[in-house]
C-alpha cells in the first residue's frame, strides 16, 4: 500500500496541539493529543459592495478602516469631508481649503491630508497640509520640500508620516521624500524613482514603496527611515489605486497603467500575491489609509473614475482559515 511519504516525499509532522489556523493553510499534521490528522484550509477573501459615498468624485484623501473611516476633499473639487462608520456615511466639518489630487494617512480621528491641486490658490498646485482631531480641520505646516507638487505617496500616522515622490507641472515628477513629525517636515534621502501616485504602506521607519507615473512599473523600494533599497515587486504595474498596511502585512487595490485595473495584491513581507479582483476597475480613488495591522482585513475601497466618477465603496473580507480534521478509513 502506497504511504503518504512515499507519494508526497515526506513524512507528516506529528503535533500535541494544533497550530494558529492562518499559518498551516494547506498543510497536514497528526494532533497526537486527539489521535486525528488535521489539515489547515483557506477560504477565499472577497470584495463586498457598502454603502455609496455621497457624491461621485474621485482623488480624494482618505484615513482609517472599513468602519472608520475619512474621506475628503476630491475633484469636482472640494472642501467637503464625510465620516463612515461601515453602513452610514456623515458629513463632518470641511477643510479650509477645497483640493483635489491629495493624500492621507491616519485614522478616522487623527488623520492627515497632504499636497494636492487646490484651484483658489496661485499657482494651483500646493504643498498645504491639514490634520484632523475628530472634529475639525486645521491648517499646519506645509512640506516646503515639495513646493507646487500633488499626488504623492503617504504613509504612517498623523504624526510620523512619509510623504514619497509626486507630481506638478512645475516640478514634474519628484523622487523627493519628506518625513513629518506631526510639526515639521525635514527632507528625507530620494525615492529611486521620479514617480507620482505610488502605493507607499507601512510606518515612518519602516515603509514599503511601489509603482507609480510615469512607468507604472511593479518594481519596489524599502525604507529604513534613512535609505531606500530595493524591495519585492507587485505583479501588476500601475498607479492611482489604494494602498494600505504595513510593510509585513499590505494590501494594494484598482488603479490604472493606464488602463484601469481591479486587480488587488496582497503582501506578506515577502511577496506580493494576487487575490480576488475589485467589482468595479477603477483609478484614482480616496488616497490613503491606516497603517495599523489590521489594515489589510479591515480595507476599503471608495469612488474613484471608472472611467466617470462613481461613488461606489468596496469593502475587503480577508480569507477564512479553518482546520479540519481528515477522516481516514
Amino acid at each position: 500500500m502506497a504511504t503518504y511519504k512515499g507519494i508526497q516525499g515526506y513524512s507528516v509532522q506529528k503535533l500535541s496541539d494544533d497550530p494558529t489556523a492562518s499559518e498551516v493553510a494547506g498543510q497536514l499534521w497528526y494532533n497526537s493529543t486527539t489521535g486525528k490528522f488535521k489539515i489547515g484550509t483557506e477560504g477565499a477573501g472577497a470584495w463586498a459592495t457598502g454603502t455609496a459615498a455621497p457624491g461621485a468624485i474621485n482623488q480624494a484623501g482618505g484615513a482609517g478602516i472599513t468602519t472608520a473611516f475619512l474621506m475628503w476633499g476630491g475633484s469636482p473639487v472640494t472642501a467637503n469631508s464625510n465620516s463612515y462608520d461601515g453602513t452610514t456615511w456623515t458629513a463632518t466639518n470641511s477643510l479650509n481649503l477645497a483640493i483635489a489630487g491629495t493624500a492621507g494617512v491616519g485614522t478616522q480621528t487623527a488623520a492627515l491630508g497632504a499636497a494636492g491641486y487646490a484651484p483658489s490658490l496661485s499657482p494651483a498646485y500646493t504643498n498645504a497640509a491639514e490634520e484632523f482631531d475628530g472634529t475639525c480641520w486645521a491648517s499646519v505646516n506645509a512640506d516646503t520640500n515639495k513646493t507646487l507638487m500633488g499626488y504623492i505617496g503617504l504613509t504612517g500616522i498623523q504624526t510620523a508620516a512619509l510623504s514619497v515622490g509626486g507630481y506638478g507641472p512645475g516640478p514634474g515628477y519628484s523622487n523627493k521624500c519628506s518625513e513629518y513629525d506631526g510639526t515639521n517636515w525635514t527632507t528625507a534621502n530620494v525615492y529611486p524613482s521620479s514617480s507620482g501616485s505610488v502605493f507607499a504602506i507601512g510606518t515612518q521607519t519602516a515603509a514599503v514603496a511601489m509603482g507609480g507615473q510615469p512607468s507604472y512599473g511593479t518594481s519596489g523600494s524599502d525604507y529604513d527611515g534613512t535609505s531606500w533599497s530595493a524591495g519585492d515587486s507587485i505583479n501588476t504595474g500601475r498607479a492611482e489605486g489604494q494602498s494600505g498596511g504595513i510593510n509585513t502585512a499590505g494590501i494594494i487595490a484598482g488603479g490604472a497603467s493606464p488602463t484601469l485595473q481591479a486587480v488587488t495584491e496582497k503582501y506578506d513581507g515577502t511577496t506580493w500575491t494576487e487575490v480576488g479582483d475589485l467589482a468595479t476597475a477603477r483609478s484614482n480613488v480616496a488616497n490613503g489609509y491606516s497603517n495599523v495591522a489590521a489594515a489589510t482585513s479591515s480595507f476599503i475601497v471608495a469612488t474613484g473614475a471608472a472611467p466617470a466618477k462613481v461613488t461606489t465603496v468596496e469593502e475587503w473580507t480577508d480569507p477564512v482559515y479553518t482546520i479540519k480534521t481528515v477522516t481516514v478509513s
